[in-house]
């Protein structure tokens, strides 16, 4: 499996958990120049800002190490793109993680916020 369908996969399997929690999937692999955010979804009246991690192994650490503060600060740039582009900058937000090894799914709402990022 390359890395595209690594991560397709992983994507899927973070869908189907993410509906299986009650929110509705809105957009996957949204881009905005070179950005990405993996899923964007609905929780009630919140935007959630989903970034999935999928790893066969471990030789790289656990999925979730992987979105350090760059990588957060990447999301967070992209999900301002994607509120002012929809008029979404009175709605609420969360970021959520969701960390996939193999077949276990470790989801971590509210996983990191934008304080401190200067937007």
């Amino acid at each position: 499996m390359n890395n595209r369908q690594t991560g397709n996969a992983g994507e899927d399997m973070a869908c189907a958990y993410i509906e299986d929690l009650g929110m509705r999937v809105l957009q996957r692999n949204w881009h905005f120049g070179h950005e990405e955010i993996d899923i964007i979804a609905r929780d009630g009246e919140v935007t959630v800002f989903i970034e999935v991690k999928y790893r066969l192994d471990l030789s790289r650490g656990l999925p979730q190490e992987a979105v350090n503060r760059r990588k957060q600060a990447s999301i967070v740039r992209t999900a301002l793109a994607y509120m002012q582009k929809n008029g979404l900058m009175d709605s609420r937000v969360r970021f959520d993680v969701c960390a996939i090894y193999k077949t276990q799914i470790d989801y971590f709402k509210n996983a990191f916020d934008a304080t401190g990022m200067g937007y």
